[in-house]
């Protein structure tokens, strides 16, 4: 009797999870402009002028998006596609005979790579967001995260990435990339995206980040001095001033009377809260996607799929209620 109950509360867990996966890729499916994502690629897609007739740009588009979603090797995208009833719905195949193998799709991820089509895409959808009101540049959050690389030097070149460098955070020592985002204020919306290596320090990226509309810019202590930095912007196009909303260092109000530190207490409060919606947008595509840690090596390599989940999780955060009421 109990192992009747547990296997019926086996496969309803099991529908359930399938129906989740269904209406999440149905959502995706109406928020991605397919067609303009599609006329991108199209000018350097291969024209099967000679040999066999290629696969369609739809069906590779929407294998490499479900890659993308799901932090899936090649083989582990076309064989999900192959098993998963929701994955062949989404890419409209029937059977496994429609279905390329995982060297077509791995030529066709570097074949986007080579023509930097990632960071097309990403601008398509900031495009798509400015048109639709959802970038306000009234200020801008500046963050960045961490993606890990493998350490291991068992490869063929006998060595790490020599594009990824180490880098401490806290007492721990990460190897691998840095993803340095500029977010919208107003509605957690990523308008600039920069890679580089661990090593790169946050405040050296700011004016790279900031748009020069905004009036403010928010920070974690990270930033500090950004505003002094060579290069930095100041005014915005309108010619006001910028004003820089840092968080400080806790050891800066050390020496402060009880008054003054409780004053900084809640203004540091105040900056965190408008900062911390740069944590939705990480939770996307470090919680939903899973992207924590790369499986490629190369800095381009690294820019063109920040560029694709970062243009997916928009995407997904513009379908919130708050944005869609």
């Amino acid at each position: 009797m109990n192992k009747q109950i547990s296997l019926s509360g086996l496969m309803d867990e099991l529908s359930q999870a399938r129906t989740k996966k269904k209406e999440f890729l149905g959502q995706i499916d109406r928020l991605i402009p397919w067609g303009e994502w599609e006329a991108s690629i199209k000018p350097c897609y291969y024209k099967g002028e000679r040999g066999n007739k290629p696969y369609g740009i739809e069906l590779m588009l929407r294998l490499y998006v479900l890659q993308n979603l799901y932090t899936l090797s090649d083989e582990g995208t076309v064989a999900e596609v192959i098993d998963s009833r929701a994955f062949s719905d989404f890419c409209g195949v029937d059977s496994s005979n429609q279905v390329p193998d995982g060297d077509t799709l791995g030529r066709f991820r570097n074949m986007l790579i080579r023509n930097g089509i990632q960071e097309k895409l990403f601008a398509q959808v900031t495009e798509l967001l400015q048109e639709r009101g959802l970038l306000l540049k009234r200020g801008t959050i500046v963050d960045s995260t961490l993606i890990s690389a493998p350490i291991s030097t068992k490869n063929r070149e006998k060595e790490r990435d020599p594009e990824a460098h180490s880098t401490k955070k806290g007492n721990t020592w990460h190897f691998g990339y840095k993803a340095h985002i500029g977010v919208d204020r107003d509605t957690g919306l990523v308008h600039t995206l920069k890679v580089t290596a661990a090593n790169v320090h946050d405040v050296t990226m700011t004016a790279e980040l900031v748009i020069g509309e905004e009036d403010t810019v928010h920070g974690d202590s990270g930033y500090l001095g950004a505003e002094k930095r060579e290069g930095a912007i100041l005014r915005n196009r309108r010619g006001k001033k910028i004003r820089y909303k840092i968080n400080r260092r806790p050891s800066q109000a050390k020496n402060l009377s009880t008054h003054s530190k409780a004053q900084v207490k809640r203004r540091e409060r105040e900056k965190s809260s408008v900062r911390a919606k740069v944590e939705h947008i990480f939770a996307v595509v470090k919680g939903r996607f899973r992207y924590r840690k790369t499986r490629y090596r190369w800095l381009q390599k690294q820019a063109a799929k920040l560029n694709m989940v970062f243009a997916l999780a928009n995407l997904i955060l513009t379908d919130r209620p708050c944005l869609t009421a």
